[in-house]
């Protein structure tokens, strides 16, 4: 079963008005699957294979020279002698919009290369694991599901698959293939231990003494690690929001998962029962709504996403910053909220005389649409989609 993706308008748009597209995202999310249902008929080129590396390797400028239709070449970040090449090629021919379309996993080096070589020729898009948005608009029955299953797109097209083996076979691929390529991890059992107790703090600040005291690694070694999860596309880390409010706030960010899928096979959840009764199940909440707010709203961490703490404890989610609107995004897990513990009104007097401001109420209800409160909305991520910077 394909399920559409809505990000496929924006690689339209793209592939339209650039000679490149640059497809990230991390492994499994379905870059490539996307690319070839976008575009059937056009030739496909896979990086996986070592006998296409050295070829390009050995002749940049020969391999691409072959090509005088659209092409699509997979896996892009193993031959990055292709990027140079690539810029004289497409300035002989500019005009040429959507030739070269390209998906690649590992961020920073890919990004790099790109911007070094291709800026203002290349449209980039990033594919996170399926939104419950995209699972609705198929009218998928088992949408509940996504609360502990996560996004990955082939735990939903095959319904013969086992959970389990698919994030133990994704778990082992990354930390055997993909992660010698970022960094040297000399004890893969200490990183496996390392990527399970990063589940457990998720949601949480970044501390890397605490990881390392856990994991039993140096603090530098944490930090490179951290890195390599980041770089990889496993993790994002949510800094927190200035606004010279005059205030001592929190400066380490937040650690979430891209997938909560993912997430949740770290800390044994293998079904809805398992998730309701878990301790951690606020953390996992709050993993899930980030996540939702990203792949909706094109939302980028430190960017235009943030979350707000003090030292005093008072704290709000999530802070969108949109065109002097703040967007204030409190996620809870259960269906009864205390209001003592909704800290809208507080922050707010910090930034009331420089933004409009916005309450939002991400709750984990049965109730499938949004419920307009006197000081906030009400919705839940899994069952619906609050229309974001055109609210009124």
């Amino acid at each position: 079963m394909w399920i559409e993706r809505l990000i496929k308008k924006r690689i339209l748009q793209m592939t339209a008005s650039r000679p490149a597209l640059l497809l990230t995202g991390a492994r499994q999310t379905g870059k490539t699957s996307l690319l070839q249902r976008v575009f059937p008929d056009v030739e496909y080129i896979t990086f996986d294979h070592l006998r296409q590396v050295e070829a390009v390797k050995g002749s940049p400028e020969h391999f691409l020279g072959q090509f005088e239709n659209q092409v699509i070449l997979d896996e892009i970040q193993y031959v990055p002698e292709v990027f140079r090449e690539l810029k004289i090629v497409i300035d002989k021919d500019r005009d040429n919009y959507g030739k070269w379309m390209m998906t690649g996993s590992q961020q920073f080096g890919l990004m790099q290369n790109v911007s070094e070589s291709l800026a203002g020729r290349i449209g980039i898009c990033h594919l996170e694991t399926l939104s419950a948005a995209e699972l609705r608009n198929e009218n998928i029955s088992n949408v509940a599901d996504f609360l502990w299953k996560g996004g990955y797109p082939e735990l939903w097209s095959n319904p013969l698959l086992e959970i389990s083996d698919f994030f133990e076979s994704y778990l082992r691929t990354y930390i055997e293939r993909d992660l010698k390529t970022i960094i040297d991890v000399k004890n893969l059992s200490d990183f496996r231990r390392f990527i399970h107790v990063v589940a457990a703090r998720c949601g949480q600040l970044l501390n890397y003494k605490s990881l390392s005291s856990d994991v039993g690694v140096s603090d530098v070694t944490i930090g490179k690690w951290i890195h390599a999860l980041e770089i990889s596309g496993l993790i994002y880390l949510l800094t927190p929001y200035f606004a010279n409010v005059g205030k001592r706030l929190i400066k380490s960010p937040k650690i979430y998962f891209a997938d909560h899928g993912l997430l949740c096979y770290l800390l044994g959840i293998e079904n809805s029962s398992d998730w309701h009764a878990h301790p951690q199940k606020g953390s996992l909440w709050e993993n899930l709504v980030m996540m939702e707010l990203m792949k909706n709203h094109h939302l980028v961490p430190g960017n235009n996403l943030f979350f707000y703490r003090d030292q005093n404890g008072v704290e709000i989610d999530f802070i969108i910053e949109n065109k002097g609107m703040l967007y204030f995004i409190e996620a809870k897990a259960g269906e009864r909220i205390d209001p003592r513990k909704l800290h809208f009104e507080k922050v707010a007097a910090l930034f009331k005389n420089k933004f409009s401001i916005q309450n939002l109420l991400a709750q984990n209800m049965k109730e499938t649409r949004i419920i307009r409160q006197e000081k906030y909305k009400s919705y839940n991520p899994v069952y619906s989609t609050i229309d974001l910077f055109e609210q009124t």
